[in-house]
């Protein structure tokens, strides 16, 4: 169980800046902002701004981001960890961040359709992922309809703990809005934080 209370936000950062996997679009920053102001205001956000700059780290202006620019993959996840410790979020709000991800973030939504006809695009999935990053790949390696179950692993893709638990829900309301089903269960089974080659989601629904 991810613990995010516990940590220390500046050592925390450090080890984000020095760690950085590579490149995102924009867009990611652009959508964690705006739900935090959608869900805690204005002033929640300048909470959590504050809090960073406790910390020694300065937020860039947001509205000078573009969409499509490639900013630096720890800028999203310093913000997502530095917003659960101001809130106390625990991993149920971490995944229902995801979840709306995949209802309002305009490149989440771009892969919605690929889990439509999924048999037919699975060549394309990596090519599409780095669209929004520069690195990870993507695959599903099951896909049953008749057992109502996906199976997708993540590779090359070790951001933070915060994260798997933000993708296992956008992929889990990507999966609710192909199948049509309320009812979609979501696990990490393999996870790259636990030892573990690369992340694995499995989802089933009814």
């Amino acid at each position: 169980m991810l613990n995010l209370q516990s940590i220390d936000l500046k050592k925390e950062i450090q080890e984000l800046q020095k760690n950085d996997p590579g490149k995102e679009r924009g867009t990611d920053i652009k959508f964690l902002v705006k739900y935090i102001r959608l869900k805690k205001g204005e002033q929640g956000f300048q909470k959590v701004k504050a809090k960073l700059e406790k910390c020694g780290y300065k937020l860039p202006d947001i509205t000078k981001i573009d969409d499509m620019e490639w900013i630096p993959s720890s800028l999203p996840t310093i913000f997502m960890v530095a917003s659960a410790k101001v809130f106390h979020w625990e991993e149920k709000e971490i995944i229902e961040w995801g979840k709306n991800a995949a209802a309002f973030h305009a490149v989440m939504r771009f892969f919605i359709k690929y889990f439509v006809s999924l048999r037919q695009t699975l060549k394309k999935m990596s090519q599409n992922w780095r669209k929004n990053y520069s690195f990870g790949d993507i695959e599903i390696t099951e896909c049953d309809n008749k057992k109502k179950k996906i199976v997708a692993r993540l590779k090359n893709f070790k951001k933070h703990p915060i994260t798997c638990l933000y993708l296992q829900g956008t992929f889990s309301k990507i999966v609710e809005i192909s199948t049509g089903s309320q009812d979609v269960k979501a696990e990490e089974t393999k996870c790259m934080f636990r030892g573990d080659p690369y992340h694995e989601f499995v989802f089933n629904w009814e």
